[in-house]
């Protein structure tokens, strides 16, 4: 990833990936980003804008490379998150046309009760969210592995 590919996120996906392959899951990254938006929101704020284009191009790039049946479980898991969070608390309402607190708090309230479909979404949305190098930044990851703890005193 270069500095161009953080700074400069495009409005909207090409029809076609890099590689020349059609994107066939749009409708699967616009509805990750409008969970996204609501896992990683604070109050009524989601993540700054241009977080989420360079989410949905990660996501994307994701799809485009993973197999059928990958983009199969992720779909059906997405698909259950869409339909029932919203129904879990009682709103009659497309998730995405929820208020942003609103949906935190359906997605939060589903995953309380049926946890796994939201854990698993909830997990590919932080593996790519947090590779941002402004997000590494923000929660202090230094791109290093974790290192075993040395006991006081013993040497390097």
């Amino acid at each position: 990833m270069t500095e161009r590919d953080v700074a400069d996120p495009p409005e909207r996906l090409p029809a076609h990936d890099p590689h020349g392959r059609q994107r066939d899951s749009p409708g699967l990254v616009r509805r990750l980003s409008v969970i996204a938006e609501a896992v990683f929101s604070v109050g009524d704020l989601g993540p700054p804008p241009e977080r989420l284009d360079w989410l949905r191009r990660e996501l994307d790039d994701f799809l485009s490379r993973a197999g059928g049946q990958t983009r199969l479980v992720l779909s059906l898991a997405v698909w259950a998150v869409w339909l029932l969070a919203p129904l879990s608390c009682g709103r009659f309402r497309s998730l995405a046309s929820l208020p942003i607190r609103e949906r935190a708090y359906a997605l939060s309230h589903l995953e309380d009760r049926f946890g796994a479909p939201v854990l698993a979404v909830k997990a590919l949305l932080c593996v790519h969210y947090y590779e941002h190098p402004d997000v590494a930044r923000e929660i202090g990851f230094d791109g290093q592995c974790l290192v075993p703890l040395r006991a006081p005193g013993a040497p390097p």
